[in-house]
C-alpha cells in the first residue's frame, strides 16, 4: 500500500518520487534565490526605516558602483539624506553621514559596540588578527595591545629616522620618471606612485634584507592588493581572491623567515614588535602576520592616490609649488606646519586613502529623526563626503593647526581604528612634494579622473596620469 506521506507530496512530485538532476537543481536554485532576495529586500518589514533605495534584484546598486567608482556613488545616492540604505556588492548598508556618526554612533564605538564591517574578501586577506578586522574601544584587550604597540613603532621618532631612506626612494622615483620623458616626451606617474607607495610601506618591514626579497614581497603585494575587494572565491590562480589568498601565503612564508632571524636592523619593526614592552606582551606568529599584511596594505593604499593629487595640484598651483620648493628637507616634527603639510592635508582632504569605514552593531540603533538601523545591519561612515563638503577650491590654506585638530578625518578621526601609520604617510608625501617641487620641473598633461576598470572603490587618473618631468641643473 502507498504511503500517505506519498499521496499528499504526489501533488507536487511525479507519482514514484523520481526527481531528477534538473529538479534537484531547480529546487536548490529557486531556494537560493529566495534567501538571496529576502536578504536584499527582508529590510523593509522594519518600523522607522531610513529612506532606501535597494536597486535591482540581486546585484542592488553594484552596477552604478562600478560605473561611477565607490566614493562618487556615495555621494550620488544620499542625495543631500543624512541617513540612506542601499545595496551593492551583494550586501545591504546604511550610508551614514559624519555629523550623524558623531551625534548617535561615536559614543558607541568609544565604548567597544561596533565592529568593523569588511567585505569577506578584504577581512580574509587581512586576516582575523588584523587591528582593522578587530573590534576596538572599551573592553577589547587584544586590539587594544597590538595597536599600542604597532603606534609605539610608528610614534614621530622612529618615523623620522627612516627620512634618508625615503629621500633615496623618492629621487629614484624621480629620476626613472625623467629618464623615460627623456626618451618617450612623456612618462606615466600613476604606476610608479604605486610603486612607490609599496616601497614606503615596506621600508620599515624589510629594513636589511636582500634587494631581492624585498621585490619579492613587493610583487606579492600587488597580488594582495588586486584582490583586496572582490568576489571571495578562491579558486586558486583562476580568481582575485584566489590570487590574493596565494599570495598572502607566499608572503607568511617570508614573515616566518624574518621573525626567525637574530641579525634584523634596528629600524625593522618585527623587531620591536616581537620583544615584550611595556604596551604588552610580544606578538605571536599569527599576529604578526596579520599585521604586517595590515601594515603593507594601508601604507600603500593611504599615498599611492594621494601622491598623483599632490602631483596634479602641484603643476596646476605653481604659486604653491614655489612655496614646497622654498622648504628644507630636514623635518623637526612630522606635523610641524608649513606650506607642504597645508598641501598634503588639502590633497588628501580632496582624494581622501578612503571615502568611508564599515561598521556593523549587534543591536537596533536609533538615530531620532533618521531613523532606526536594524541590528546587524553594516554602516558606512561616509568621511568623505563630509571632507568634500568642507569646499569645491583647492584651498590649502584652510588647515591651520587648529582645523588640523577638529576637522582632518582623511585617517579616520577619532576612532579607536584610525590609521596606524599616519606619521610615515604624512611624511612620506612631505618628502615626495618636497623633492619634486625642489628638484624638478614638471606639467601633468590634461589630468582627468576617470572610473578605474581595476577597482571600483576610487577613480583614477586617465591614461595613468601622464606627466613630463625633467630634473633642474641646479639640482644635478
Amino acid at each position: 500500500m502507498q504511503s500517505p506521506v506519498i499521496d499528499v507530496l504526489g501533488v507536487f512530485l511525479p507519482r514514484r518520487l523520481e526527481l531528477s538532476w534538473a529538479h534537484c537543481l531547480g529546487i536548490l536554485s529557486a531556494g537560493f534565490v529566495c534567501k538571496v532576495l529576502w536578504g536584499q529586500y527582508g529590510i523593509l518589514r522594519h518600523d522607522k526605516l531610513p529612506s532606501s533605495d535597494l536597486g535591482w534584484p540581486i546585484i542592488g546598486k553594484t552596477l552604478a558602483v562600478f560605473r561611477m567608482s565607490l566614493e562618487d556613488f556615495g555621494r550620488a545616492v544620499m542625495q543631500g539624506r543624512a541617513v540612506r540604505i542601499t545595496n551593492f556588492f551583494f550586501s545591504n548598508v546604511a550610508l551614514v553621514s559624519y555629523p550623524v556618526y558623531q551625534r548617535y554612533l561615536h559614543r558607541l564605538e568609544l565604548d567597544g559596540e561596533l565592529t568593523p564591517a569588511w567585505l569577506t574578501s578584504t577581512a580574509t586577506v587581512l586576516g582575523l588578527r588584523s587591528v582593522l578586522v578587530l573590534p576596538g574601544g572599551r573592553g577589547h584587550a587584544l586590539h587594544k595591545r597590538l595597536r599600542g604597540k604597532i603606534l609605539s613603532s610608528l610614534a614621530p621618532r622612529p618615523t623620522l629616522a627612516t627620512l634618508p631612506r625615503l629621500l633615496q626612494l623618492v629621487r629614484a622615483a624621480l629620476d626613472a620618471l625623467a629618464e623615460e620623458t627623456a626618451r618617450h616626451g612623456s612618462a606615466t606617474f600613476e604606476e610608479t606612485a604605486a610603486s612607490l607607495a609599496s616601497k614606503a610601506s615596506t621600508m620599515m618591514i624589510t629594513a636589511g634584507l636582500s634587494p631581492e626579497l624585498q621585490a619579492a614581497v613587493e610583487e606579492q603585494l600587488d597580488e594582495v592588493f588586486s584582490g583586496l575587494v572582490s568576489l571571495p572565491l578562491d579558486l586558486g590562480r583562476f580568481t582575485a581572491h584566489g590570487r590574493a589568498m596565494i599570495a598572502r601565503r607566499k608572503l607568511t612564508s617570508i614573515l616566518r623567515e624574518l621573525m626567525d632571524c637574530p641579525n634584523l636592523e634596528r629600524q625593522n619593526i618585527i623587531r620591536d614588535l616581537a620583544k615584550a614592552s611595556e604596551e604588552g606582551a610580544g606578538f605571536s606568529v599569527d599576529e604578526m602576520v596579520d599585521t604586517v599584511f595590515t601594515l603593507l596594505v594601508a601604507g600603500r593604499l593611504t599615498t599611492s592616490e594621494a601622491m598623483p593629487e599632490i602631483f596634479v595640484r602641484l603643476s596646476a598651483g605653481r604659486d604653491w609649488a614655489a612655496r614646497v620648493a622654498r622648504e628644507p628637507l630636514e623635518f623637526h616634527s612630522v606635523e610641524e606646519d608649513s606650506a607642504t603639510l597645508r598641501v598634503v592635508r588639502e590633497s588628501l582632504r580632496v582624494r581622501p586613502p578612503a571615502g568611508a569605514y564599515r561598521r556593523v552593531c549587534r543591536d537596533a540603533i536609533d538615530l531620532g529623526e533618521h531613523g532606526r538601523i536594524p541590528p546587524g545591519t553594516p554602516m558606512a561612515v561616509l568621511i568623505g563626503n563630509a571632507l568634500k563638503d568642507m569646499g569645491a577650491d583647492f584651498d590649502p590654506d584652510r588647515w591651520t593647526p587648529e582645523a588640523s585638530r577638529s576637522d582632518f578625518l582623511a585617517f579616520g578621526g577619532p576612532q579607536p581604528h584610525a590609521c596606524i601609520g599616519r606619521h610615515l604617510a604624512l611624511l612620506e608625501l612631505q618628502v615626495f612634494a618636497r623633492v619634486l617641487c625642489r628638484e624638478y620641473d614638471f606639467v601633468a598633461i590634461e589630468p582627468e579622473l576617470v572610473p578605474n576598470p581595476k577597482s571600483p572603490i576610487a577613480k583614477v587618473y586617465k591614461d595613468g596620469l601622464r606627466i613630463t618631468i625633467t630634473k633642474k641643473k641646479s639640482a644635478s
